[in-house]
């Protein structure tokens, strides 16, 4: 796990130079992070730029590197990632995982368990994931990003730990989240919408690339370019649906009640380049995203703890290191039970 007082990346150094700006100390380690390697300074200047974009505050000395924010692009990388070209009736192309859906957050969860009670209580709430992976057409692994090439034309980039259903037939083009988060690179048809269920909300299309994110806390619709029009089953008339367009976002809660939000269009899915972009979300929903990078269990103790809310960028190759890094944040400790079980408890 990492120590946060030998911060690794940008996200915790920014962590670290927020609280204590002042630390002549702490700033002469961070220059010398900067001048160790190309990496670090590249994380270090795409960081800041993001900061940016979001409105978000940065360390005092962001001057100094002022100039080189807008060298560094974000990328997306290709490595490790299977690109599926389906027929319409193609089955899964991953087999199902007997932890497939795992996700989840107990309200309180006391550390005086006892270890079977502790798998017994995984147990039931893993149940539910392994019924979602036999209706799914598609799904990816923990920590793997799936490119699939959809019967239209379309793109389908499926975020870790996540699944969906397949229903292309006519003149219908329909896929179902049923797990986790996806974008869509949809290609134009005006005689055949492109629908995205998710729960109770539905997202349709006729041509346009967007985000949707399907948790515990709702479900998130973003767009990168084009515009969509999300609906839900619940509210009324006036106030379940939103249309969207390139930048826009919205979070709808289970309740149907939809809030609003802007982003710069390229920061839309920034998880296709290993970064976790948070603004004032709650804390379980971030861990809920670190969770999908990480072979095992993530708890939160406490339910306060879960609902603060968090602003940051973080490393979704790392995944240890971004709840360090949320733990220092939130002024809460990250306790390692076994390998494969992490506990997020206030200190």
């Amino acid at each position: 796990m990492n120590d946060m007082t030998k911060p690794e990346s940008a996200s915790e150094w920014i962590a670290l130079l927020s609280d204590d700006p002042d630390n002549r100390d702490l700033r002469a380690r961070h220059d010398a992070w900067l001048e160790s390697s190309m990496e670090n300074r590249a994380d270090w200047n795409e960081t800041l730029r993001v900061w940016q974009m979001l409105d978000m505050t940065v360390p005092v000395h962001v001057a100094e590197w002022q100039d080189r924010i807008g060298q560094v692009q974000p990328t997306v990388s290709s490595e490790d990632r299977v690109v599926a070209r389906p027929d319409t009736d193609a089955g899964p192309v991953v087999p199902v995982r007997g932890r497939g859906g795992r996700s989840f957050w107990p309200r309180q969860l006391s550390l005086g368990l006892s270890g079977s009670a502790l798998i017994a209580c995984l147990l039931v709430f893993a149940l539910p994931g392994w019924m979602i992976d036999l209706n799914a057409d598609y799904q990816s692994p923990i920590g793997e990003i799936r490119v699939v090439e959809l019967p239209d034309g379309s793109m389908l980039h499926l975020a870790p730990d996540s699944a969906v259903a397949l229903a292309f037939a006519g003149d219908k083009r329909q896929i179902e989240l049923l797990r986790g988060e996806a974008f869509f690179d949809v290609v134009p048809m005006t005689d055949r919408p492109f629908r995205v269920i998710s729960g109770e909300a539905e997202t349709t299309v006729l041509g346009t690339a967007f985000d949707v994110r399907r948790g515990g806390y709702g479900v998130d619709v973003a767009v990168e370019h084009g515009r969509v029009r999300v609906e839900h089953s619940r509210g009324s008339q006036s106030d379940n649906v939103s249309e969207l367009g390139a930048g826009d976002m919205v979070h709808v809660d289970p309740d149907g009640s939809f809030v609003r939000q802007t982003v710069a269009p390229e920061l839309v899915a920034a998880w296709r380049g290993g970064r976790l972009i948070a603004k004032d979300q709650p804390v379980a929903e971030v861990v809920e995203t670190v969770d999908r990078y990480f072979d095992g269990w993530i708890l939160i103790s406490d339910d306060a703890l879960g609902s603060e809310p968090l602003t940051g960028i973080y490393n979704l190759e790392d995944p240890k290191a971004a709840l360090a890094a949320i733990a220092d944040a939130q002024g809460a400790v990250l306790r390692e039970i076994s390998p494969w079980i992490l506990m997020l408890s206030p200190e």
